[in-house]
């Protein structure tokens, strides 16, 4: 299952991720190395892996970044920079809140609720753990994913830039999207 969320959270999630991990087996295999599947929610078809929700809490997150892991795809060097790329995407909780990390729908099964129903699923994992609300970050080149959010009762909470890393990663601002809970 790690290699196959790893995947497809690098191609549906290509504009965070490649820029860190670059493309092929090797990329898919680092970030396979370092996926918590303790803290995410799948759907599948049949067997088929078409979705996944990465959870982060101030107790764990589905991204688990770790040195030894990533030094042994990149090496040294490969390593430094990849680690203070991932810090510059990390978002760090409130003990209050669920941050999804990232929401990844495989192409052929886009449009058919899998998105808002791992959302949903969500909701019920973090008020199952007391939790007051559900944050996220959307980037300025994915409108309709913060269309799907506000639809989904999400509201702006604040936007900022990625300057000066906007041109490496392809986008230039996000949006901070927070749903209270209960």
């Amino acid at each position: 299952m790690r290699v196959a969320a790893a995947a497809l959270y690098i191609e549906v999630l290509a504009d965070k991720l490649v820029p860190v991990f670059g493309r092929g087996d090797r990329a898919v295999m680092a970030l396979a190395s370092i996926l918590n599947r303790q803290m995410c929610l799948a759907a599948h078809d049949g067997e088929k892996l078409v979705g996944i929700l990465g959870i982060q809490t101030t107790a764990a997150g589905f991204i688990d970044v770790q040195w030894r892991a990533l030094r042994s795809c990149y090496g040294f060097s490969g390593s430094i920079w990849r680690m203070a790329l991932l810090s510059f995407l990390h978002h760090e909780p409130m003990e209050i809140e669920a941050y999804i990390d990232g929401v990844a729908v495989a192409p052929p099964w886009r449009g058919r609720g899998i998105g808002s129903r791992l959302i949903a699923a969500l909701e019920r994992w973090a008020v199952a753990r007391g939790l007051e609300m559900l944050c996220l970050e959307v980037v300025d080149t994915n409108s309709q994913a913060e269309k799907l959010y506000r639809q989904l009762g999400f509201e702006v909470a604040r936007r900022q830039t990625v300057w000066p890393l906007g041109s490496l990663f392809g986008f230039h601002s996000s949006t901070v999207m927070i749903k209270p809970l209960g």
